[in-house]
């Protein structure tokens, strides 16, 4: 196997400053965002396009990387990988990133840089993962947030609307994928929905919303009472519609499959041991799910999309 990743030709995420050049980097993708179209200031009455991902090199280290573009150039480039494969990334600009403001919208990284990737400067490779020491793979297992800091459901039930609006980590294990299910919000924008139960020794049952499609492919890979995440900066919220809490995914989010960790694996040895005698899914409660309104996709709409 051909050790890329210790090969002294590329530049490891933790030795990078502003305004190097020249580089080429390597990380396993843990996280990435839809595609989005923004009017350009430039060239009125055209769009500019932008999509957004965080790779990994090391444990500790990880950053946020941005590309921008025509609308070609960019969903070609999304489409080209998805989370869990490695990347190089050669040519990037390394910039200082904005603490407050970026990380409002994007995934918190222990970096002080971020990387821009021009189209007409850098590239994307998509590693074959026989090309990759096995190391750089195994971080896709490890959670961006330390293993002991999270809330169980039932923490969140029992907390109950003392964390609405709160953006808090989560394990628990996967109980079922919902179909995914297309939309028209009241302003003729269309979407897409996903809505994942999860359930741990607590809980038997507590909805995690999907409404990006890079969540939502990454949710129809999950196995049902075999998966367990680390659902690191999701949104909790009162649901008025169910009277329940539930909680979302959003920008910030990175949602790590099947961590390594020792809560995790307690975790996998419960569904494990008792994957037979969980409860089904109540057919109420999946009525339910097929009833929400649009009206409350809209709303809901408006302050999950950052």
């Amino acid at each position: 196997m051909a050790n890329f990743f210790a090969s002294k030709t590329f530049t490891t995420l933790s030795d990078l400053h502003p305004n190097m050049a020249n580089l080429k980097i390597i990380g396993i993708v843990i996280g990435k965002t839809d595609v989005k179209g923004f009017p350009d200031r430039k060239n009125i009455g055209s769009e500019r396009f932008t999509f957004s991902f965080t790779i990994r090199d090391s444990p500790t280290h990880f950053v946020n990387a941005t590309s921008w573009g025509n609308e070609d150039y960019i969903r070609s480039l999304s489409d080209s990988f998805r989370v869990g494969e490695c990347v190089i990334i050669e040519n990037p600009l390394i910039q200082r990133k904005e603490l407050e403001r970026e990380e409002k919208f994007s995934p918190s990284t222990p970096s002080d840089c971020k990387l821009l990737l021009s189209e007409n400067h850098s590239t994307v490779k998509v590693c074959s993962s026989y090309e990759v020491d096995t190391k750089l793979l195994c971080l896709i297992h490890i959670p961006v947030k330390e293993s002991h800091d999270y809330y169980s459901l039932g923490d969140i039930v029992a907390n109950g609307h003392s964390l609405d609006g709160r953006i808090i980590n989560v394990l628990a294990a996967v109980r079922s994928v919902g179909e995914l299910k297309y939309f028209t919000t009241s302003d003729r924008r269309k979407g897409q929905r996903c809505e994942v139960k999860l359930y741990d020794e607590m809980e038997s049952s507590f909805a995690m919303i999907c409404w990006d499609n890079e969540s939502i492919l990454l949710a129809q890979s999950w196995v049902p009472q075999e998966t367990v995440i680390f659902a690191s900066d999701v949104r909790i919220s009162f649901d008025k519609f169910r009277n329940c809490m539930i909680a979302t995914v959003i920008s910030k989010t990175i949602i790590t499959t099947n961590p390594d960790t020792p809560e995790a694996n307690i975790l996998l040895n419960f569904i494990s041991e008792n994957k037979e005698t969980n409860p089904v899914v109540d057919e109420i409660d999946s009525y339910l799910k097929e009833s929400i309104n649009c009206s409350f996709i809209t709303q809901s709409k408006g302050w999950i999309e950052n």
